[in-house]
């Protein structure tokens, strides 16, 4: 009977250490994607505020001189 315990814990050792290496590796990759997500945002924030630059007519002509370079 003791040895049945003994393998059982062994059992239940190892499905906790399972159960945190699938957390950890779930909060890695949660973590990853919104760290992706927020460099997505402040990417969007500058094709904005390129567009923006772009409005003004003497800059969108040096970059039309400098593309037909």
């Amino acid at each position: 009977m003791e040895n049945i315990e003994k393998k059982l814990s062994i059992i239940k050792s190892l499905e906790t250490d399972i159960s945190n290496k699938i957390s950890a590796g779930a909060d890695k990759i949660v973590q990853e994607t919104m760290e992706e997500r927020q460099l997505r945002m402040k990417t969007v924030n500058a094709d904005k505020a390129f567009n923006a630059l772009l409005n003004d007519q003497k800059i969108l002509d040096v970059f039309i001189r400098l593309r037909d370079k």
